[in-house]
């Protein structure tokens, strides 16, 4: 039984931290396109410059989100096999 609960405990803290990434990766990347936003509102005339980034900086939250999510999910499952196999 206490191995169970050790492995859960390990469990939850690395959904936690994965949790934490998520968030940081949402944040940062949502603060970044709302920055390139404004930054294209100021400055029309380099419109493709800007597409790119955009392009770019979508690409890189939606795979890093998709990764980290996938993680918890993967996570999520050991935890519950855990508690059924320990009931």
């Amino acid at each position: 039984m206490m191995k169970d609960d050790i492995e859960k405990n390990t469990l939850d803290l690395s959904y936690k931290r994965n949790l934490q990434l998520l968030n940081a990766v949402l944040i940062i990347g949502g603060s970044t396109l709302v920055a390139s936003f404004v930054s294209l509102i100021l400055a029309v005339d380099r419109l493709l410059e800007y597409s790119i980034l955009f392009t770019t900086i979508g690409i890189i939250t939606f795979v890093l989100y998709n990764s980290i999510d996938s993680t918890l999910r993967d996570i999520s499952l050991q935890i519950r096999n855990i508690k059924i196999t320990s009931s």
